[in-house]
Order: structure tokens, then sequence, then C-alpha cells
């Protein structure tokens, strides 16, 4: 589960920004008063169009505006007004999938927060850091962040970055294969999103609770976590994820031997997959249907998937899925002494090519 800010997050730490800009100490050097407030109202400007074209998505446009305001405070050698865009910045290149420049405004604003000994800074930069080191494949060093800005968020108690940094921790772990130790984390953000009742938080561990127990074949709590999931929020699922969902578990539902609600699963998947016109998925889920029906003996639902799969395989005009379809089906109907059904599907296809 990785955590980037929304353009809200960046609009209310550009704000912030502008009130530090306004009362921190303006540095030594030689300006005059004039030339000191004309920089100041300088970078305030270029913040605001920054974060003007920040709201229109603009972000090319956002960093050229947000470099001119960190180049102002630079020379006003104001270091929690640079850290602070720093860290926007750095946000932004991620956003834009330039890791590397986002790790490197990333260690730059971790160097000022340190030397700011401004812990929420610090545990921003970090964060941002370890997800750039992910996506550049620097696993240990993203390791090392994130442990870091976890470690950071627990000291200063803030839950909700807690939650944040265990999420990102545990995608770290999943990355490197450590699936125990990442749904270790999982479980504890999860009791931190439903402790503050963050439903869009709860819904992505969730989530990645159920992807990461099917990759561990752990069954019971693949189904535990993906049907709370399917509860919490189907309706604003979008479709391919929920297919993706219901596919995993009957596969689960199907391993333990609980082919009745695997079933319940595929009718449900069956419908979707109709939704979405996907025949290929429809053609799989349908003979995944016959072989429950078949073990739990509905010999009648059997014979009528695969008569279905068999006219999907038809109107697909795959002709190695239709040959398949109707071996299956030939198979099924000799075992019930349905010749009938056979000679007519033979016909049919024959007809049909």
């Amino acid at each position: 589960m990785q955590h980037i800010p929304s353009k809200a997050a960046v609009e209310q730490l550009l704000l912030e920004e502008t009130l530090v800009a306004s009362h921190e100490a303006l540095s030594t050097q030689a300006f005059t008063p004039e030339q000191q407030t004309c920089l100041v109202a300088e970078a305030k400007q270029s913040l605001k169009q920054g974060a003007a074209h920040q709201r229109q998505g603009n972000t090319v446009a956002a960093l050229a505006d947000f470099q001119k305001a960190l180049q102002a405070f630079q020379v006003l050698a104001q270091p929690r007004s640079t850290a602070r865009v720093v860290l926007v910045m750095a946000h932004l290149c991620y956003t834009l999938a330039d890791y590397l420049w986002a790790a490197d405004y990333a260690r730059q604003g971790l160097a000022l927060s340190q030397q700011l000994t401004d812990q929420a800074l610090q545990h921003q930069a970090l964060s941002c850091l370890g997800n750039s080191y992910r996506h550049l494949g620097e696993l240990k060093n993203a390791e090392t962040c994130m442990a870091h800005s976890l470690r950071l968020a627990q000291t200063v108690c803030d839950r909700e970055a807690e939650m944040r940094a265990l999420g990102n921790l545990a995608l770290i772990y999943r990355v490197q294969g450590k699936s125990d130790q990442a749904v270790a984390l999982y479980e504890q953000s999860l009791e931190i999103a439903e402790a503050h009742q963050d439903f869009v938080a709860l819904e992505q561990i969730l989530r990645n609770l159920g992807n990461a127990y099917h990759a561990l074949g752990n069954s019971q709590k693949t189904i535990e976590y993906y049907d709370r999931l399917l509860r919490l929020s189907r309706d604003r699922m979008e479709l391919p994820v929920v297919n993706k969902i219901l596919r995993n578990l009957h596969s689960a539902c199907y391993a333990i031997g609980d082919y009745t609600r695997a079933v319940v699963y595929l009718q449900e998947r069956l419908q979707l997959v109709r939704q979405l016109q996907d025949d290929r998925g429809e053609i799989q889920t349908l003979e995944s249907l016959s072989i429950n029906y078949d073990i739990l003996g509905d010999t009648a639902k059997a014979l009528q998937a695969r008569e279905e799969r068999l006219k999907a395989a038809i109107r697909l005009q795959d002709l190695s899925l239709q040959r398949q379809a109707l071996s299956s089906l030939k198979m099924a109907c000799i075992a019930q002494g349905d010749f009938e059904r056979v000679k007519r599907y033979i016909h049919y296809l024959t007809e049909s090519v």
C-alpha cells in the first residue's frame, strides 16, 4: 500500500509554507528591507501559481513555479521554507514517476529537516525517499528509510502517519518476498484504520491483506479479508478488480474444499464477466462451475455450465476452445447417457464452422 500526497495535502503543505514564509526570520545577508520584502513576495507568488497549476493537473508547470520559490528561500536562507518546498517538489516528481529526481529532492529535504530537528518533515522526507528507492529497485535503502519513517511516526504518536508507514514498509517486504512480515504490518495498520474509521485506507489495507494471504496460500485468511472487502466497498470498486478478487475467492474456497461457497463466488463472477463482455473469462468461469457442480453431485447444473461454455466458445469463434468445450460436454453427456445432447451440439458445431 503506497501513500502519496493528494492535491489537497500538497495544497495544505503550501498554505503552511506561506505562513512560515511570513514569519520565518530573514537572513542577515546584505539585503535591504525592500529587497527582502520583494524576495518574499516573489516566493509567495510562485507558491500561489504553483498551487494553481497543481490544482489544474499541470504538474510540470507547478514544478517550475516551486523551483522559483525554492531559489528565493535559499537566497533568503530560510531553511524551514526551503525544506517544505523541496519536499513538495519531491512528491510531485514522484507523481510523475520521475523517481530519480524525487529521491534527490527527498534527500535534500531530509538533510534540511534533520538540521531543523523537525521530526514531521523528516517523516515526510523518509516516506517519499523510501517509496522512490523502492521504484528504483534499491530495496535495502527503501527498507531502511521506511523503518526510520515508522519509528518517527511512533515517536511523535501520529497514528495516521504510523498507519501509512506500516503500509509502505509492508509493501517493500512484499516486493522482497517477505510476505509473513508484510502481513504482520498490514494487520497493525488495519487496527489503526479501524480505530480512525478511515474507510479509504481500510479498503486498501483489506485488499492488500487479501492479496498477501493469497500469495502465501492461506486460504482461510484470503477468504476472510477479500469477503470483508467486497462487503465494505464492492459498489465503489472497479469491475476488473472485483473480477480478480472473485477469481481468487473461488480458488481459496476450492483449496479448502468449500465447493458450495466456491459456486456462490463463481456465479457472482459469471454475471460480472458477462457484464464486462469478457468471453474468455466467461468460458473459464463456466469451466470452473462445471467442475464444482460435479464435485457437489449436481449433474444437471454441471451439464448446463458445460453447454453454456460451448456456446461462449462458439460465439468467440475459437476452434480450439470449441473442441475442448465439446469434448468436455460429450464426456459428461455420455456419463449421463444423454446422447441426443451430444449429437445436437456436434451438428450445431459442424454447421457453424
